[in-house]
């Protein structure tokens, strides 16, 4: 804003006296002081006070994202090894960002080259190199396009600042031509900027520069021929690039939001989900369970109800008959009993181990082996992993970010579960209490919904599709709405899909017309 010279002297002088803490109120306050000594005019008053508050005005959403520029260093050309120069400035992102570049698949390229390496270059300003050759399969690539994505993440971001970003750069590489002394193409999408001022352009044959409505193109003295220029034509141009980044929205939209509820934090490694049919799903997030007849048990194993009879087969049940943890071939069956166990009809020798690649099916757990006692406690095991097409990072990647969320860490466990390719593990009662009763070993996360085979947590009236997930962090039950599920409330209020709420006991949440109370964990017959 133009001010005059009374004007400006009355902004210099009430810039000098104010504070980093002064807010618009101060300012108003020492300029209508000032003016009044010096008999101002109340339009250059308002004049100067505008001034100030143009200053203070919060910058657009733009101001905050990150600017990648590329430095070629030569133009590329076809044959030749090229090694641009990735330059990232995120003055809002105080945290190290994980950069990830994927070169044309036509193009030859090293993912794990070292000069990929994230290096810092001052606050906020990251630079690594990308080294590929335009060639394909070792022989000179053929001219067109290639495509460059360039993704962006930030794991501690301010309020309300995005994420994830991404970039696709289009190379054109020209064909080769004999009598041509040389064809500079760039593509700019529509949304760079290209600086090529001070460069000799004059020894190319043909210049192509392509651009948008966004682009800005500078070719200051790019074209001087005259003697005296300080640029050789022999001299090689060097070309930087600006390529604007865009929120990756679709990950965006990934991670969900913390809700909050009137109710204060609850802190278990143990909760009970009681169905308003009359079933119960005993859930536990522990490194491992133990089964057997004493009550010190996390599965207390009995035939229920208490009658002489069934207490009769109670009996051949050892105290701690055996023991579930999780290892890194898979999850462990560890024999403490005196009359043994059986996995899918065949006695175990002292362990046995259900690895990951059997998820989804129906492993058979006998308590006693046949012939040495009256009845066997039965109980149908599955493991279920993880469907997605994600590597083993990229969902620590996630967990990661969905802890970030709520303010924990992942824990080791979840590490593990991460290793072994292991969600969580159902037991369901077979010859005794069954379909009323039962337990979910949670290791990272336990899908909600009406198929058996995927699903940990079941639910009747739902269909097969999974309604939420369950997850536990820094000790606490997390629920999050799947898209696409059924109107899930908890206390009577909506619960929107990619939120976390965290649960607490006495919470009561309904799936459709499905209602069930999530409270501390019994076993039936044995509250």
């Amino acid at each position: 804003m133009a001010l005059n010279g009374a004007e400006r002297l009355l902004y210099d002088m009430v810039k000098s006296q104010l504070t980093d803490s002064a807010t618009m109120e101060d300012v108003e306050i020492l300029v209508g002081g000032v003016a009044a000594a010096v008999n101002l005019e109340p339009q250059s008053v308002r004049q100067v006070i505008e001034a100030f508050r143009s200053e203070r005005t919060p910058k657009s959403s733009d101001d905050f994202v990150p600017r990648l520029l590329v430095d070629w260093g030569e133009i590329p050309r076809v044959g030749y090894q090229v090694r641009p120069e990735f330059t990232l400035v995120c003055p809002a992102y105080e945290s190290r960002p994980e950069i990830d570049v994927t070169i044309d698949s036509d193009l030859d390229a090293s993912s794990s080259s070292p000069r990929r390496k994230l290096q810092p270059d001052g606050q906020s300003i990251w630079s690594f190199h990308v080294p590929f050759s335009l060639t394909t399969r070792g022989l000179d690539c053929r001219p067109g396009q290639y495509l460059i994505e360039v993704e962006i993440s930030f794991r501690d971001v301010p309020p309300s600042l995005p994420h994830f970003y991404r970039c696709r750069i289009r190379l054109t590489v020209p064909a080769v031509h004999s009598d041509s002394s040389g064809v500079l193409e760039i593509d700019g999408d529509g949304q760079s900027i290209v600086n090529l001022q001070g460069y000799n352009l004059r020894q190319f044959s043909k210049v192509v520069l392509k651009g948008g409505k966004d682009s800005i193109i500078n070719l200051a003295h790019g074209l001087k021929s005259d003697a005296s220029d300080e640029l050789s034509v022999t001299e090689k141009p060097v070309t930087t690039f600006e390529y604007r980044l865009k929120t990756d929205y679709q990950k965006q939209a990934r991670l969900p939001r913390l809700i909050r509820t009137d109710r204060p934090r609850a802190y278990l490694d143990a909760g009970g989900w009681f169905f308003n049919d009359g079933r119960r799903c005993l859930v536990y997030a522990r490194p491992r369970l133990t089964f057997g007849r004493s009550r010190d048990n996390d599965v207390v194993v009995r035939f229920l109800p208490r009658s002489e009879e069934n207490d009769r087969y109670s009996r051949t049940v050892s105290r701690t008959h055996f023991i579930a943890e999780l290892t890194p071939e898979g999850i462990e069956l560890r024999d403490e009993s005196q009359s043994g166990i059986e996995l899918n009809y065949s006695v175990v020798q002292g362990r046995a181990v259900i690895s990951a690649a059997i998820a989804g099916e129906i492993n058979h757990v006998e308590l006693g082996v046949t012939g040495t006692v009256v009845k066997k406690f039965e109980l149908e095991m599955v493991i279920f992993s993880p469907h997605d097409g994600e590597d083993r990072d990229e969902r620590q990647y996630w967990d990661e970010l969905i802890c970030a969320v709520v303010g924990g860490k992942l824990s080791r466990i979840a590490r593990d579960a991460l290793d072994a390719s292991i969600n969580c593990v159902r037991y369901d009662r077979v010859n005794n209490l069954a379909d009323d009763e039962s337990y979910v070993h949670l290791l990272r996360e336990a899908l909600i919904g009406g198929s058996p085979a995927q699903a940990g947590i079941l639910l009747k009236e739902c269909g097969v599709q999974a309604q939420a997930r369950l997850l536990h962090i820094d000790r606490s039950f997390w629920l999050e709405p799947l898209p696409g599920s059924l109107p899930i409330l908890i206390d009577g209020i909506h619960v929107p899909p990619r939120s976390l709420v965290c649960l607490c006991p006495g919470m009561e949440l309904t799936f459709g017309n499905e209602v069930v109370r999530f409270a501390v964990p019994t076993q039936l017959f044995l509250d």
